[in-house]
């Protein structure tokens, strides 16, 4: 054990135990290998008169979790579970094919990092309120109720309050970290009773600009001959085309003429006969789906259905371990005891979120933090078919023109010979 793992250890033992925090939040789940760090999970209460909470999962990095940063990871929707996420991607952990049991991930984040993962808005994953207008919600609340999040979460595990901070996230994570990290950013102006040493963001597929973002998708499958450079034109043409130097926050809704030929073009691009089947396979345009069925799960069997080197069906068994009573028990999670089946991503939950929010150009936040001299890592699939990488990179190329940054390298990047 190093010097910085025994005073961690000790303070644990002497705060933490005396106050209960660490002692009442650390977990281990179902069906876990044996392991050398820790991880807590549980609720931050950010309104307790509105009976609102956020649900969190941390995770100490592997070895030394002094002496290494803070990061955290929001995902998008709105309205996915940032927690399931973990064990789909970046997590210490995914299921075993059978989802009852779980194994090293060996490509774990907390290899490098602490790690927390924070259910937001409220209503996905376990974040929830006992007040029904706070799932009517958008990006102000949403933000306003991570910054109280931090501010108490902080002040439950201080020795991590002057850790490197790193917030990260995926698809419409594009509005929450950017959002999150301007407000840390003025915060730490504004108070000298916490400061938090923000150090750098990370975007993976971002909604930056959303009706742009769309747009992206449809060029995409031009591009792929997945749909024809006709039916692509035709949907510049009915759905008012826009461009970078014309996006505004205002934009009106989707014509129903344009609704259509977007709903045709995008059955036409995966060759299927519903919007909703087609809808589930935008994530990934060269590989299919899962096609694992849950009863098998149930029965104890395996599902997998490995694609290109990627295994389609862990999303699937994600949602079947997080929906088993003794999983829920162990990461203290679901208090409210949900009524339906729990879902990583778009559950029951009566969540309605802002239309209008989605439509906020993020660009100039995004210059903001530039200016703060904070930098930001924007990453994309290749084969994302729903946030595509040409509309993202022609954000940033706007985005590095307006602050007249050099873009100095066009290069790919290989791995393997890949």
């Amino acid at each position: 054990m190093g010097i910085g793992a025994f005073f961690y250890s000790l303070y644990a033992f002497l705060f933490g135990g005396i106050l209960g925090y660490h002692l009442y939040d650390q977990i281990t789940l179902p069906g876990q290998p044996e392991i050398e760090f820790r991880q807590f999970s549980g609720y931050i209460d950010i309104d307790p008169n509105a009976g609102r909470s956020l649900f969190y999962y941390f995770v100490e990095a592997e070895k030394d979790p002094l002496d290494l940063p803070l990061t955290i990871w929001l995902t998008g929707g709105p309205g996915c579970s940032s927690v399931a996420d973990s064990f789909v991607g970046i997590g210490p952990f995914t299921t075993t094919n059978n989802a009852h049991a779980l194994k090293i991930n060996p490509y774990a984040w907390n290899k490098v990092s602490n790690m927390l993962f924070i259910d937001t808005p409220i209503g996905s994953g376990w974040s929830y309120s006992n007040t029904s207008s706070d799932y009517q919600t958008g990006d102000f609340n949403t933000n306003k109720d991570l910054l109280t999040f931090f501010v108490k979460w902080f002040e439950k595990y201080p020795i991590f309050k002057f850790r490197d901070l790193y917030i990260c996230g995926i698809s419409y994570a594009g509005h929450f970290v950017p959002l999150l990290a301007n407000s840390l950013l003025h915060f730490n102006n504004e108070t000298k009773s916490t400061r938090f040493n923000l150090k750098g963001l990370a975007l993976g597929s971002p909604v930056l600009r959303y009706k742009l973002d769309v747009i992206a998708q449809y060029e995409l499958y031009a591009s792929k001959g997945m749909i024809s450079h006709k039916m692509y034109h035709k949907i510049l043409k009915q759905c008012n085309e826009t461009d970078e130097d014309n996006y505004s926050n205002d934009s009106p809704e989707w014509s129903e003429s344009c609704e259509n030929v977007m709903n045709k073009a995008l059955m036409t691009a995966f060759n299927v006969s519903s919007v909703r089947e087609a809808n589930k396979m935008r994530f990934d345009i060269v590989r299919n789906p899962c096609d694992g069925r849950i009863e098998d799960l149930i029965a104890g069997k395996e599902i997998t259905m490995v694609v290109g080197g990627i295994d389609m069906c862990i999303p699937n068994r994600v949602d079947f371990y997080f929906g088993m009573p003794e999983v829920q028990q162990a990461f203290h999670g679901n208090r409210t005891h949900l009524g339906y089946k729990y879902s990583g991503c778009f559950q029951n939950s009566g969540l309605n979120y802002s239309i209008a929010d989605q439509h906020v150009d993020m660009l100039p936040i995004l210059k903001d933090i530039l200016e703060h001299s904070v930098p930001i890592t924007i990453f994309s699939g290749e084969d994302d078919g729903a946030v595509p990488m040409m509309g993202t990179l022609r954000h940033v190329k706007k985005l590095a023109s307006e602050i007249n940054f050099t873009l100095t390298k066009d290069e790919a990047w290989n791995h393997e010979n890949k």
